[in-house]
């Protein structure tokens, strides 16, 4: 058994009601609960056994000049509780995530690692060169990867396209008509990137810590 980290869609909730939320978020886990009794077949398996509202490592970026707004999810269930900055939550109204900082910060560094490599690797005589280059020298291990060959293989675009798609997604998502969708590869990052950014901006979408 493990934990894990699901990310949860669920309607508008009712901001006068503290506990709305939650409530919200066991109905659309409830399909998915271990302990179940009215298990859909025999060979039906579960997701989780219990679960927090918690973001920590992984905390939504809250869109400028809404920080104040209280539909945002503050609260960390999970304890220690890690204590964000204003400019952090573990959920809240899409509408008020800025899920395009964190990619763009993300994109950044990646065409800066790639260009970085590219000119390395042309210091060099083949890869044989650069690969004992990095072998020798312990700050471009840790620069480069294992396999930079691999790594930075592809077009420049496609490596940053991937490592800002690495951003936002979590183990899981659910979705708002109950898919639970877990981790699959690039494709998984894709449309977990596409699904979030097409979901109404009422929509609570928040960070959920499980127990698997």
């Amino acid at each position: 058994m493990a934990k894990g980290r699901v990310t949860v869609c669920v309607p508008p909730c009712d901001p006068e009601d503290p506990d709305s939320l939650r409530r919200a978020i066991g109905r659309a886990l409830a399909p998915y609960d271990y302990n179940r009794e009215d298990i859909p077949h025999p060979d039906w398996v579960g997701e989780w056994d219990y679960w927090f509202i918690s973001g920590a490592g992984c905390a939504f970026a809250v869109l400028p000049g809404h920080e104040d707004d209280p539909r945002l999810v503050r609260h960390d269930e999970w304890k220690p509780a890690e204590e964000l900055p204003w400019s952090r939550c573990h959920g809240g109204p899409r509408g008020l995530l800025d899920l395009d900082t964190d990619r763009a910060e993300v994109a950044r560094e990646a065409a800066r690692r790639w260009d970085d490599w590219r000119r390395f690797e042309a210091r060099h005589t083949g890869p044989e060169a650069v690969l004992r280059a990095i072998a020798e020298d312990e700050e471009l291990r840790e620069r480069f990867p294992h396999d930079p060959y691999n790594s930075f293989g592809r077009d420049r675009e496609a490596y940053i396209a991937e490592r800002a798609a690495d951003v936002l997604p979590t183990t899981a998502l659910l979705t708002l008509d109950g898919r639970w969708v877990e981790y699959g590869g690039p494709d998984y990052r894709e449309w977990f990137n596409t699904y979030l950014d097409a979901l109404p901006a009422d929509t609570m979408v928040v960070r959920v810590l499980y127990h698997a």
